[in-house]
């Protein structure tokens, strides 16, 4: 057997720590609930199932580890991150669920490191100081089950005699919960990975495989969903948050068993404070300051009542060689987004510099 080659020093990731590859991508992964129907139309139900969401081990299983989390629901970006994550960082740390309970992890991201250390990664591999929520995110909501069964009691839902949790009158209670097929292997093994969290925390969850096509009817369809993974809503790379939330909007509510297809909000919101700040901010310039303020407030508010569960950014493979040039976008020298099917490659083609070979 021939020698194994040696490793080219001049090919290299977008980090030289995990997670590795580029987690910016303008989109994210979450979980839809149907907000209309029972009883996902209770925030203590919604905020149990993030509560029961050990993201820690969904994104070792899933994706080996490579991932940052997403607390709020933008993704976390260098871009997004000064002008959202920062200025809600107090938020997050202060938010209180009914019973007094805080639930964000400001810590989550050493809680990565700690059990990929402990799994065997090697200690060069793992990020430290600053580069660990470069890589991880600022942070998550605890897993903490046991905070879920209280949240799931203060409305009448109780374990019964096989463990599972039942509707507030007693009858079982079967999540419906849709994950892609195999076209779209990474979302289907985080959804697995949910499905599996849940399932130990008491809920009694079937996985349920979709097609493509099945996958965006249900997503579209009132009468069809109760929950799925899928994208978020907010695929946002700069401040312009309205592409994604303009369709918060009375005009795209549909009664709970309807079969008329969606024409936006999937995520259910009816909150009519948040379609006031949709409709009050088509008149302002985007990112100016009072556009970004009402995309924070309109931000506090869905994550408040969790009325989406944001997860994580996935990996981006952006492998470089430097053999002839130099200075491509990494996370320490962040001046472009990497990808070359984005306009912002443009960026890149001037800013990089022959190595003389």
């Amino acid at each position: 057997m021939p020698p194994p080659r040696a490793r080219n020093p001049a090919i290299e990731t977008f980090s030289p720590t995990l997670p590795y590859h580029d987690m910016n991508d303008a989109c994210a992964y979450g979980v839809y609930f149907n907000q209309q129907k029972s009883p996902y139309d209770l925030p203590e139900v919604r905020w149990a199932l993030a509560l029961t969401t050990n993201l820690q081990q969904v994104g070792i299983s899933a994706v080996s580890g490579q991932f940052k989390a997403a607390a709020l629901p933008f993704a976390d970006t260098p871009i997004t991150d000064p002008v959202y994550y920062q200025p809600m960082l107090e938020f997050l740390n202060g938010l209180t669920l009914s019973d007094g309970y805080k639930p964000f992890d400001a810590g989550f991201g050493d809680g990565m490191v700690a059990a990929l250390k402990a799994q065997g990664t090697p200690e060069a591999d793992l990020p430290t100081g600053d580069a660990v929520k470069q890589g991880f995110g600022q942070g998550w909501w605890k897993y903490d089950p046991a905070e879920a069964e209280k949240l799931l009691a203060s409305v009448g839902i109780k374990k019964g005699a096989d463990g599972f949790y039942t509707k507030p009158d007693g009858s079982p209670w079967t999540l419906d919960f849709v994950i892609p097929a195999d076209w779209n292997k990474v979302m289907q093994r985080t959804g697995f990975s949910i499905a599996d969290s849940w399932k130990k925390a008491g809920f009694n969850v079937t996985a349920r495989q979709a097609d493509n096509g099945e996958f965006t009817t249900v997503q579209n369809t009132n009468a069809k969903l109760d929950l799925m993974v899928n994208w978020n809503m907010t695929c946002t790379y700069n401040s312009n948050w309205f592409n994604s939330w303009n369709s918060f909007s009375e005009t795209f509510v549909k009664p709970v068993d309807s079969n008329e297809a969606l024409q936006g909000n999937f995520i259910r919101v009816t909150d009519p404070e948040i379609f006031k700040l949709v409709q009050d901010s088509k008149v302002l310039e985007i990112g100016s300051e009072p556009f970004v303020a009402n995309g924070i407030e309109i931000a506090k508010k869905l994550t408040s009542g969790m009325q989406f569960i944001n997860l994580m950014n996935i990996p981006t493979t952006i492998p470089t060689n430097s053999t002839y040039w130099k200075n491509y976008p990494k996370q320490q020298n962040f001046y472009a987004a990497p990808y070359t099917w984005w306009s912002s490659f443009k960026k890149t083609i001037v800013n990089i510099e022959p190595t003389g070979k």
